[in-house]
């Protein structure tokens, strides 16, 4: 996977991935109910016209879901590097989020039932009084141990230290 924008001298990536596939269910949802629906406004009649339209705006809203759920787990990513971690959400590195492996105060696994089945969890990042959740990662606890261990690498060569006056 590669990073947007430019690593600091000494930077080089660790690990990189995504949310699991599992999160794309809702997105498939919504796609099968839009063709319910749109079949449902293909098969009234014409003296109906008004449900027609209104199952047709049903499809449409329906299917609008699907892609915008489906577009938001295709660009979001988690990259780690031996200096941050960074969380990318779309299309611009504008938004992308970085955080600077020496300000993580924990980052700790967050099981829901679901997610037991298919080996992945989120992932709940503290970072300075802020809370960034990582979702359904695959493998998250080897992602996590990443983490911490890239965290103790920084702080173990001195680069990573927080300048305070």
């Amino acid at each position: 996977m590669k990073i947007r924008g430019e690593l600091l001298p000494s930077e080089y990536a660790v690990a990189a991935t995504r949310s699991h596939g599992v999160l794309l269910l809702r997105p498939l949802a919504w796609a099968l109910g839009a063709m319910v629906a749109w079949s449902f406004s293909s098969a009234m009649g014409t003296d109906s016209r008004w449900i027609r339209y209104l199952a047709l705006a049903l499809a449409l809203g329906l299917l609008y879901r699907a892609v915008k759920s489906g577009l938001r787990w295709w660009l979001t990513s988690y990259v780690l590097t031996s200096h941050r971690l960074l969380v990318r959400s779309g299309m611009k590195s504008s938004t992308d989020v970085s955080i600077p492996l020496e300000l993580i105060e924990g980052a700790n696994l967050k099981r829901l039932t679901l997610m037991g089945v298919v080996d992945a969890a989120p992932i709940v990042v503290r970072a300075r009084g802020q809370q960034y959740i990582l979702e359904a990662v695959p493998d998250a606890a080897r992602f996590s141990h990443e983490i911490r261990q890239a965290q103790m690498n920084l702080l173990a060569t001195g680069e990573g230290r927080v300048q305070s006056s």
